[in-house]
C-alpha cells in the first residue's frame, strides 16, 4: 500500500532532520574552537536525484532480480565536514548566523515532516474506524 511506502519514506526524513540537528548544534557548541571545521549532512539531494533518474520500467517479482532503481533503506545519507574557507585567524569557519538559519530551517522541515505522517495515521485510523461501520 502507497501509505505506508510514504510514511515509510517520512519516517527516514525525520532520522536525517534529527542528525543534522545534531551537526548545526555541534556547530554552534563549537563556534570559538580554533581550526574547527563546519559539518552537514546531504540527503535530499541524493533522494532526489535517485527517485528523478528515467530507468527503465521493470517488474521485480523476485529479491534476485536486478533492480532499476535503489530502495529506500540503500539510499544513505552522507556528512561531510566543510574544509574550503575558513571565517577567521584561527581557522573556525563556522558561521553563528548562518548555522542558525540552517537550524530554524531544518526544525520546522522536521515539523512538517512529522505532521504528515500524523496525518497519514489519522487516515488510517480513519479507514479503520469508518470499516467497522
Amino acid at each position: 500500500m502507497d501509505i505506508f511506502n510514504n510514511i515509510n519514506l517520512m519516517e527516514g526524513l525525520l532520522d536525517v532532520k534529527l542528525k543534522r540537528h545534531e551537526l548545526l548544534s555541534n556547530n554552534l557548541a563549537n563556534v570559538d574552537t580554533p581550526g574547527y571545521k563546519r559539518s552537514d549532512i546531504t540527503f535530499e539531494s541524493i533522494l532526489r536525484d535517485n527517485l528523478n533518474k528515467s530507468n527503465i520500467p521493470m517488474t521485480v517479482t523476485n529479491n534476485r532480480h536486478i533492480r532499476t532503481r535503489k530502495l529506500l533503506k540503500d539510499i544513505q545519507p552522507k556528512v561531510y565536514s566543510q574544509e574550503d574557507r575558513s571565517l577567521r585567524n584561527d581557522e573556525n569557519n563556522v558561521d553563528m548566523d548562518k548555522e542558525m538559519v540552517e537550524l530554524i530551517k531544518n526544525t520546522l522541515s522536521y515539523n512538517i515532516i512529522s505532521d504528515q505522517i500524523q496525518k497519514n495515521f489519522r487516515i488510517l485510523q480513519t479507514a479503520i474506524s469508518e470499516g467497522r461501520k
